[in-house]
This record gives structure tokens, sequence and C-alpha cells, in this order.
């Protein structure tokens, strides 16, 4: 080969590298990365919207592989050195977005951009299901409701259902009323068929009973665990708080609880709920029975009672007893052990914090040195003229001297009222005629 030849070669290899040179340096100034594919998948932070995956390439002949991703609901692109692009690391981006229409975009540090890539985001589903109770308490063949709200995203259409998890239980049919079947524990889920649920407990109690004014048997020593009196004061607070604590409808609640609902009798016991008495007199029980919520069923409600003369003691316990009235004919003698529980102030008392309302360690009675029960709101005479004025209200308080009650209810022949007292056997509900009162 000639000289000449050599040299056209040589010229020619070196056009070409230059032009290979030129090529890839032209190239990565006016060729823009691409977009392999888009992904969408659920977040795991934010129920609400999904995450975007967005896996980019270049061409071989880039010399910069940096690249950087833009997602716009607008179809407006950013400018390049806006903060909103995101660099891509191994290969892909990511974003987290909710419902909509959004264009994806992708660039090189010179500035070019790829085609646009549309990507519609419809995100339909539940993110929360919230129900009125959490949980219920029934009576056997007691029947209540559960209703729901649905948070969702998007067009949500799934059919909210209704499942038992024990069927032996509670039944629970398609409107969301539940029955208690047998005594036991269960759950209620709420919600669609696949997907998120909300679980409402629901106890069916052989400690309630169908509400009715009729016998009990009287509560004994002792005779709940620490576990039942606490589903106990569950029951009896739930009942409250739906009738609306801290209102009349409230006290009602807890004092028809006691005396119709609660399944045993609650024994009367004399100057009980007070740790303090008016002189003369020197001694109460010292249970501090309306110091606390709930029902005195475990040692835990009296914790905190320091100052009691005798006891403290749980509802049904023997408790050392200061007055005679044996010659009343209700044999309390003094100095004698009875079992535990309530006089009328006590159970008014009793009723009224657990309603929400504290009207402090009072007795009953009408003594105008002394505070108490008759002094709580406006006094009123029991006259006909009273009683047909249309202010007599369920909820209000009722008695006379040394005694208070609470009307529970009436219908149009009696007025059914609340009451602790011996004669009766402790803390019941008494029907009295409307003729009669």
């Amino acid at each position: 080969m000639n000289k000449i030849v050599k040299r056209i070669l040589f010229g020619l290899l070196i056009v070409l590298v230059i032009g290979v040179i030129l090529f890839f340096v032209i190239a990565d100034f006016i060729t823009a990365p691409f977009i392999v594919k888009v992904e969408k998948n659920d977040s795991i932070n934010f129920e609400d919207q999904v995450i975007i995956n967005v896996y980019v390439d270049n061409y071989f002949y880039k010399l910069s592989k940096d690249t950087w991703c833009y997602i716009s609901i607008d179809g407006k692109i950013a400018d390049i050195d806006d903060n909103d692009w995101q660099k891509a690391k191994n290969g892909y981006c990511s974003f987290t977005v909710k419902n909509g229409d959004y264009s994806v975009y992708v660039r090189d540090k010179h500035g070019n951009i790829s085609d646009i890539n549309k990507q519609k985001v419809d995100i339909n589903k539940i993110l929360n299901i919230t129900t009125n109770k959490d949980m219920f308490f029934l009576y056997k063949g007691q029947k209540d409701k559960i209703t729901y709200e649905v948070e969702a995203v998007g067009n949500n259409e799934e059919d909210i259902i209704f499942v038992s998890e024990n069927k032996n239980v509670v039944s629970v049919d398609d409107d969301g009323v539940i029955t208690g079947l047998d005594y036991g524990k269960t759950i209620v889920r709420v919600g669609p068929k696949n997907g998120i649920y909300h679980s409402v407990v629901v106890y069916v109690s052989s400690f309630l009973v169908k509400p009715n004014t009729g016998y009990k048997d009287l509560l004994t020593c002792k005779q709940f665990t620490s576990e039942e009196a606490q589903l106990v004061d569950k029951a009896l607070f739930d009942r409250v708080d739906t009738a609306g604590y801290g209102t009349r409808a409230g006290v009602i609640a807890a004092a028809r609880f006691l005396t119709t609902e609660f399944a045993y009798r609650v024994p009367y016991f004399f100057e009980n709920g007070r740790l303090n008495n008016y002189p003369p007199f020197e001694h109460v029980d010292g249970e501090g029975r309306y110091y606390h919520r709930g029902l005195y069923l475990d040692n835990s409600k009296f914790r905190s009672i320091v100052d009691a003369l005798n006891g403290p003691v749980t509802w049904g316990c023997n408790l050392l007893n200061y007055t005679d009235w044996a010659d009343r004919n209700y044999k309390y003698v003094a100095g004698y052990k009875y079992p535990n529980g309530l006089d009328c102030s006590g159970f008014v008392t009793w009723a009224l914090i657990n309603g929400g309302f504290d009207v402090g360690d009072i007795g009953a009675g009408i003594d105008p040195d002394h505070y108490d029960l008759s002094d709580v709101g406006e006094r009123h005479s029991i006259t006909k003229e009273f009683l047909a004025s249309g202010k007599v209200k369920v909820g209000d308080l009722i008695g006379n001297n040394g005694h208070a009650a609470i009307i529970a209810g009436w219908d149009d022949d009696n007025y059914y009222i609340a009451e602790a007292l011996p004669d009766i056997g402790g803390v019941k509900i008494t029907t009295v005629a409307r003729s009669r009162l």
C-alpha cells in the first residue's frame, strides 16, 4: 500500500473518530432521556394517595446519565431549576399523589425534556369506618342498632355488611340491628366484604335484665370479680353516655339502670352515701357512696376513702349499723351488722354523680340549718295544681322530710319513683297511682 492510500485511510479514520465524538457530544446535548414505564401502587402512609414510580433510561450515547422527573396535574412544566424536579435514583423517581390526571416528564442536565406520559389516578377505596359505639351491652333478647359513617376516596360504591363472629351470642341483620341471643362476648365486623372494616365489641351479660319493676334477688357479698364489676360499670356508663352525661336524661338513665336493669337489688343501709353527719348526730357509715362513679361491687371504689369509721366494704357485705329502728318493724338494731347498700340520699346522690352532677356530701330532709337535697334546685309543694301545671318532669327529685327519691317515669295511671327504703327491701321502683301522689 502506497503512502497516499495510507494517508487517505488515516484521514478517514481521523474524520470518523471526530464524527463519532461530535455525534456523542451533540446527541448528549440535544437528546432527552425517556420513560421506560410508570407504575402505580398503594401508599402505606397515606390511604387517600397512591405512589407513582417513574422508571427512566438514557440512550447508550448519552454521556451524562443524570435524569430528573417531574409530575404535573395542570400540564405545565416547571423551570429546570425548580426544586420540584426530582432526581432519579437507581433508575426511577417516586411521587405520592391524590386523585387526578397527571402528566409525567423527564429531563437531563441540559434541559432536554421527554415527551409527555399521561397518567390518570383513580383512587376509589374506603379509608375509615366509624360506628355510633365501639362497645354494646345487651341483656338476653335485647335489640340495638349499629350505625356507621364511611370515610372514602373517589366514587366508592362498596356495600357495607355486618358480620357477627359468634352468631350464637349475637345476631345482626343487614341494617345493623343486633340481638342478644346468649350470654357471652363477640365481635361484629362492619365493612365491605373485602378490605378495611371496623370491629364492634358486643357483650350479652347475665348481670343485665330486661328493665322491670318486679322482684330481684338481693345482691350478696363479693358476688362480682373485679373484671365483672368493671364490666357492669361500663354498661352503666354506656347507658348514661347514650342518654347524655351531664344532662337530666343521664341522671334518669343511671337511676333506671340500678333499679330496673341491673340484675340484683342493692340492699338498704342507713345513712349510707356520706362521710359526715349533721350535729348532734355523730355517725354515718363512712362509705362515701357518691364519691365515685359506678357500682360499689369491688374494692377499687373505696381505696381513696380514708375517713371511714367502719369498713369500707362493697355493697352486699356486712357493715356496722348505728341506727336503732327495731321499734319501727325494720329490725335494724344499733351495733349490729347488716348488708351494705344505699339509703335514700345515698341512692339519689349516686344517681346524680353518675349522671354528671356532684351535689356534695349531703343527706335528705327539710332542715333550714343545713344544705341538703331539698335545697337542690327549686322546691315546690306537691299539690294537685302543681302536678297539673306541666312543670313536673321525669328526673325531678321528690320526697318529704328525711326522704329523697327520683321520679324515674310515668304513664297515664302511675308515677314510678326510684328510691331506697328499708320497708321495700332496698333500691327499687315504687309505683304510685297518680290519684294518690
